[in-house]
């Protein structure tokens, strides 16, 4: 019988047909037929693939379905939909999140797969001994030691196994069933009518029935007993579970017995163990995760359970082995695109500037761009003034940009000192008439995402993220996602080649699914200032600065002290800073750098050039130096001076040398000679104004500053 399919228009909106092949675009539609769907849904969603799209061609199609030996069912594009993002309605509201071994998976009631009947009739004939036997045959060689439990004891109305046997080998079982004319008590043992009878799933040593006595990691079960019995029994074909036998619980649930083919690895079983349960769990199977032991006790067929039957449903059914059902995931779940060879002669269309323009543009729609700059530089708020800016359609750093929605991730800030961000910028725009379309369009296109706290590493996170973006609207309807900042989420090694690609190619997830640009802030690596090309100057450039469409590096611009106030001088006393900003671009040419003052809450260009002249700091450190010692000498300097114009005033009217030199001794910690008194008072002594003159045979001093009170002797 056909299931409730009521999803699936929804779940076509996730699923872009100019995306897929021939083959899953044939797939879909044949899905939608056996499941009781109309044409016109497939051919409307058809349409938005406009390039191949042919009207009445669904049409043609539809009425050739159902007729071969081959079946599509919806669970199809469930895992097209939900690997874009998707949420089925019955989905749990929790958060999704990588399944660990101990984890309870919470249990949800799918609606993507059909029923499929399960046939436990109570009444009849019934080849107990032949059930047991070819169970055994599908999952045990002949010299496999098989436990067996039918013994068991009740706690709260519970019937509970004890441990069992475990002396005899499958192909013991097996002779022994063969000649036991019907009566299998002979052969197991009689079981509790009440309670029915068990099986371990994996062969044991003939010593115990613990884990340690397992002898190689075959199988795990796969139970669930939340979905329908039928449900369940649809979804374990659907997904095509390489099952070595499925099995009814006599009660509520089918027990499937899958081939995890693990050896004698153990940490290889667990690893598959929690993959298995991992996509069970995605697709709406939710395992039962007390089944996860190797030595794990699964229902016997051919015995009686209560009055029912405990059947033997299927053997050796969906795909052949572990490694044939990974294949077959990756073949269903795949969306790469087509590969081709004609299309040289079809127009070239370039996605639009995102920011730029055509002669001068930075990053096109749908591409990456990282802002890198030093903490604490403001590039947050640079950052908020460029989704403002994409936002309402204004300006940013005096580029045009686009307008549209943007999706902000907002990683690292308080929600309510980020909203005072947006609000601060905001203001600062309507103050230099840059607004775009206005408020209004902020207010529709800004949506924010608030994860301080809750950060975790980009592969959790880009499955809900999308599932966000795209809960909103469907593929195309957000301009750009903004990641702020990434090492949030980025698993912590920068360094780690690895990990980076890792963490990149999620970021192409997002871009691809959402049909977005992806926009990240980064952050400098320590004592990279130096580095001429901008790109270097990123915490784990190596990959970095080849991923990304469009690298932004802002770097402060080392202004010397004498000129900052000139330059950088604020009405209220303080100072702005300087930054220069250069862009390593993928499709556009490369632009001159740009030189901006930080005017608190945002960048604006230096369109007087006066920057120019000066390096980053860090290019030039010979200057640099140069200049720190200047500041030093004209520091201690002062110091002199003060110091010197302190012991004149102390002096009386006769300041001699020797006077001056006694009292700054007194004053200072350290030992002031003669020569240095002598060099100090005279014209060599550029910085200081106190020269001496020989009057009646004293060298007196006098500030150069003040009025000659003595005539006018030539100094010393």
């Amino acid at each position: 019988m056909k299931g409730d399919h009521s999803d699936l228009a929804q779940a076509l909106n996730y699923i872009d047909p100019a995306a897929l092949d021939y083959q899953k675009w044939i797939d879909v539609g044949m899905a939608l037929h056996e499941s009781g769907l109309s044409c016109s849904l497939w051919d409307t969603w058809s349409s938005k693939d406009m390039r191949r799209y042919h009207p009445g061609e669904c049409a043609r199609k539809w009425d050739g379905f159902g007729n071969g030996a081959t079946k599509v069912t919806s669970g199809t594009i469930v895992a097209m939909a939900r690997a874009r993002g998707w949420e089925p309605h019955y989905a749990s509201a929790e958060p999704d999140e990588a399944l660990g071994w101990d984890d309870t998976v919470q249990a949800v009631s799918p609606a993507w797969a059909d029923d499929i009947p399960v046939e436990d009739a109570d009444e009849g004939p019934w080849d107990q001994a032949g059930q047991i036997s070819d169970y055994l045959d599908a999952l045990f060689d002949d010299d496999d030691h098989v436990g067996i439990v039918t013994r068991a004891w009740q706690r709260d109305g519970r019937w509970l196994p004890q441990k069992g046997t475990w002396a005899k080998t499958a192909g013991q079982l097996r002779q022994e069933l063969a000649k036991c004319a019907g009566d299998v008590g002979k052969v197991i043992g009689d079981w509790p009518k009440e309670a029915g009878a068990w099986v371990r799933i994996n062969p044991l040593d003939g010593k115990g029935c613990g884990n340690s006595n397992v002898t190689e990691y075959r199988y795990s079960l796969v139970e669930s007993d939340e979905v329908p019995i039928e449900r369940q029994r649809g979804m374990i074909e659907a997904m095509n579970l390489p099952c070595a036998a499925i099995v009814s619980s006599g009660n509520k649930s089918v027990h499937a017995i899958v081939k995890v083919d693990a050896g004698t690895d153990y940490d290889l079983y667990r690893k598959r163990v929690e993959e298995l349960y991992q996509y069970c769990a995605g697709h709406g199977l939710a395992p039962d995760t007390q089944n996860k032991n190797p030595s794990r006790l699964s229902r016997l067929p051919g015995v009686t359970r209560n009055g029912r039957r405990q059947m033997l449903l299927a053997t050796s059914c969906g795909a052949g082995s572990w490694t044939e059902w990974k294949d077959w995931v990756a073949e269903t779940e795949d969306d790469l695109p087509d590969d081709v060879c004609d299309d040289w002669d079809a127009p070239i269309r370039l996605a639009p500037p995102l920011i730029g323009t055509e002669e001068n543009g930075v990053l096109r729609q749908g591409q990456k761009l990282v802002l890198a700059a030093p903490s604490k530089s403001g590039k947050s708020f640079a950052i908020v003034d460029l989704a403002e800016a994409i936002a309402c359609g204004g300006t940013w750093l005096g580029w045009p940009c686009a307008e549209g929605r943007v999706f902000y991730v907002n990683l690292e800030i308080a929600d309510e000192s980020f909203r005072w961000r947006q609000h601060v910028v905001w203001a600062d725009r309507e103050a230099h008439e840059d607004v775009g379309s206005g408020l209004d369009s902020i207010k529709r296109n800004f949506v924010r995402w608030d994860l301080r706290g809750h950060a975790e590493d980009m592969s959790q996170l880009a499955p809900r993220l999308i599932h966000r973006v795209l809960r909103r609207g469907p593929r195309g309807s957000f301009m750009a996602v903004i990641v702020d900042p990434i090492y949030k989420v980025n698993g912590g090694d920068e360094n780690d080649a690895e990990a980076i690609s890792d963490f990149t190619n999620q970021l192409d997830r997002i871009s691809n699914e959402c049909g977005c640009a992806v926009l990240y802030v980064h952050h400098h690596s320590k004592g990279s200032l130096g580095a001429r090309r901008s790109a270097d100057r990123m915490s784990g450039s190596g990959v970095f600065a080849r991923d990304a469409d469009a690298i932004l590096d802002l770097s402060p611009i080392h202004v010397p002290s004498d000129r900052a106030r000139r330059l950088l001088g604020r009405p209220d006393g303080g100072l702005d800073t300087a930054w220069r900003l250069t862009a390593t671009l993928r499709e556009f040419k490369t632009p001159d750098p740009v030189d901006l003052v930080w005017k608190f809450p945002r960048f604006y260009r230096d369109v007087t050039g006066s920057l120019s002249g000066f390096d980053v700091e860090g290019e030039n450190p010979m200057a640099e130096a140069n200049e720190k010692r200047r500041d030093r000498a004209a520091t201690d300097n002062a110091a002199i001076i003060a110091a010197i114009r302190s012991a004149v005033g102390k002096c009386g009217n006769e300041p001699t040398r020797a006077e001056v030199l006694k009292r700054m001794n007194d004053d200072l910690d350290y030992e002031v000679t003669e020569e240095n008194i002598k060099y100090w008072t005279t014209s060599k002594c550029k910085w200081s104004p106190f020269r001496a003159k020989n009057i009646n045979g004293k060298w007196l001093l006098y500030d150069t500053n003040e009025p000659l009170p003595w005539g006018d002797d030539d100094e010393e």
